[in-house]
């Protein structure tokens, strides 16, 4: 008996010592985990979940920080974490793993006994859900308790940085993180397009080393963000390791190689090439390291030349400053700016200061401003060497008008007559230059009438017919429902014949601007031709559609049309169709099955609501 109290005790310790179970709300927040985490640290890494699931309570330890980073030791971490779902049905969450750098991590207890193992030592298609970043999908049913195990393992930093968030909270975040990447590396593709195109002219090689610099610490970007993994080399898992610090020594590389030809460094005392040829040959041996040695010794080394060179140049630049080298000062900004981001996101990687989007994207954020201000540093340096240039010319005047001062009062008549006719120039050109942008803002409003509906103001069904195969395309990307709304005026004819024509454009505005209000901004609402209007509305599946449609119907039947002191009374009935566009299924369907479950609610006593696939009347 004894015996078997014990085994039942050992059993019941790891529950019974469970950190604080998370509660998640059914809302759009973003939950950090981490504080509500326990971890059990394996050195040797080889302890499997029954060896995990049968520890002792005193094994495991709060984890006490919102990202569970644990710096760059190599052990494998155990992390446990109870979650609870106090809604009255099931729920769908993903939890995010903030760090796309992870070697290995497997999770325990998402979906009965399946074993999540995803990581950039896996290949790409092994993960659940095609993702950049580490993405492990939660459903809890109504009321539901359960506990999760992740084992986490890496060469690199040993960072968590886990959230939870629900589904469709994550598809939001999910489509403005894509735009702002974007953003960011299309902005990197106008730098290195524009500083090669001034290299192809100029024949200078700060343009090409600086192009070089930013197509590098582009592809570092892409990699440590997880894109490298999903597009470039989804199953080349060795290279993808070697690839993140090889890529940042060879940033480094070009970097110095750049700051050495645009300090003008070359004719400045010796000890500037001296540490310069020291740098290079450090940067060589990180490349070497990253190619052939241990991968955490070329990340730390990497990590550790990237300090080493940002400060030596911010050196490099003050003292140039101070020499009264003028385009230095800008440098000096750019420097600062992006030692302070790097820092942030490799103390991060130590665990000294929390792993956040912020530290994730500080290199971003840092890289994007000190990859502009160099950019104004060269053309500060290109205006520099074009008032040298001035001065000099300049000076040869002077001597000049000193030897020939009748040819120099000569010139400075038609210096004058050319002064008048470029002013009379510019004047003539800044005439043809507003002339030109009224005739383009007048274009502009021109065809933005061309696609809305004179009388309602809404989109006209052209227009409808463009933004319908838009909105069908996302949808059928995302895998999201799209639903449309075929709405028609009931006896619209005997309003026109008993109150005029005049009344019934009023009710056809009246009755657009009641649905206009009922609908979200990123829906889309038009006027289909006579007294019929169409709206089209993205991630709505049938329920949520005719959820809409009957608050329409209801809105319009208890707002009557006010027209000369008259109270008009309108009303509405409403064809439904629904679905997730792709095989069988487009633009054009969907349309038609609205407008055939229109004729049924007409056909049915009208001021109604019927869907393409009900086969039941709902009256309103």
């Amino acid at each position: 008996m004894i015996a078997v109290f014990r085994a039942l005790l050992l059993v019941l310790l790891p529950a019974l010592s469970q950190a604080q179970v998370l509660s998640l709300p059914a809302t759009d927040d973003t939950l950090l985990p981490g504080p509500f985490m326990q971890v059990w640290q394996d050195p040797a890494g080889r302890a499997d979940i029954d060896t995990v699931r049968a520890l002792p309570a005193t094994a495991w330890q709060s984890v006490g920080r919102r990202d569970a980073s644990f710096g760059y030791s190599g052990s494998a971490y155990w992390l446990r974490l109870t979650l609870h779902n106090p809604q009255p049905r099931t729920m769908n969450w993903v939890m995010l793993i903030g760090n796309p750098l992870l070697d290995h991590l497997e999770a325990y207890g998402l979906d009965g006994d399946r074993v999540y193992r995803a990581g950039d030592q896996h290949p790409f298609d092994a993960r659940w859900i095609e993702h950049r970043q580490l993405l492990l999908p939660v459903q809890l049913a109504a009321g539901e308790n359960r506990e999760l195990i992740l084992r986490m393992q890496t060469n690199g930093s040993a960072n968590l940085s886990a959230s939870l968030m629900t589904a469709e909270a994550f598809a939001h975040t999910e489509q403005r993180m894509l735009l702002l990447q974007g953003l960011f590396f299309g902005a990197l593709a106008v730098m290195i397009v524009y500083n090669l195109s001034i290299f192809l002219i100029t024949r200078d090689r700060n343009y090409l080393w600086y192009s070089l610099f930013v197509a590098s610490f582009s592809l570092y970007q892409f990699i440590q963000l997880g894109f490298a993994l999903q597009w470039l080399w989804p199953q080349s898992l060795g290279w993808h390791q070697l690839s993140f610090p090889l890529s940042s020594a060879v940033a480094t590389l070009f970097g110095i190689l750049f700051t050495y030809g645009v300090l003008d460094l070359r004719n400045g005392p010796a000890f500037y090439t001296w540490i310069v040829r020291l740098l290079l040959g450090c940067t060589l041996l990180v490349i070497g390291l990253a190619l052939l040695g241990p991968y955490k010794v070329a990340l730390l080394g990497s990590f550790a030349l990237v300090i080493a060179c940002a400060a030596f140049a911010c050196l490099f630049t003050l003292l140039r400053w101070r020499a009264g080298y003028q385009p230095a000062r800008l440098f000096a900004i750019g420097w600062f700016v992006l030692i302070g981001a790097s820092l942030f996101s490799i103390l991060s990687g130590t665990g000294l200061i929390a792993y956040s989007l912020m530290t994730l994207h500080a290199q971003q954020i840092g890289g994007l401003i000190e990859l502009v201000v160099f950019s104004i540093a060269l053309a500060a340096r290109i205006r520099q060497a074009q008032a040298a240039q001035q001065q000099a010319q300049a000076r040869l005047f002077v001597q000049e008008h000193q030897l020939r001062l009748e040819q120099a009062k000569s010139l400075d008549l038609q210096k004058q007559v050319n002064e008048g006719l470029e002013i009379r120039v510019k004047q003539r050109t800044a005439a043809l230059e507003q002339a030109l942008k009224e005739l383009s803002s007048a274009n502009r409003q021109l065809s933005e009438l061309n696609r809305r509906d004179s009388l309602t103001g809404l989109f006209n069904r052209q227009t409808l017919s463009e933004e319908l195969d838009r909105a069908t395309a996302r949808a059928e990307r995302s895998r999201h429902p799209l639903a449309i709304l075929m709405m028609d005026l009931d006896y619209f004819k005997q309003v026109n014949d008993q109150y005029g024509h005049l009344a019934g454009d009023v009710c056809l505005y009246h009755a657009a601007q009641r649905m206009q209000q009922r609908l979200r901004s990123g829906d889309l609402l038009a006027r289909f031709g006579g007294e019929e209007f169409v709206a089209v509305l993205s991630d709505t599946d049938l329920a949520g559609a005719r959820d809409l449609a009957q608050q329409l119907c209801a809105d319009l039947a208890q707002t009557p049309c006010g027209y000369e002191g008259q109270s008009i009374q309108l009303s509405l009935s409403i064809g439904i169709s629904s679905g997730i566009p792709g095989a069988g299924l487009d633009s054009a369907q969907l349309l038609r099955q609205a407008d055939q479950a229109l004729y049924r609610a007409k056909g049915a006593g009208r001021n109604r609501v019927e869907s393409y696939e009900a086969s039941a009347l709902d009256g309103v």
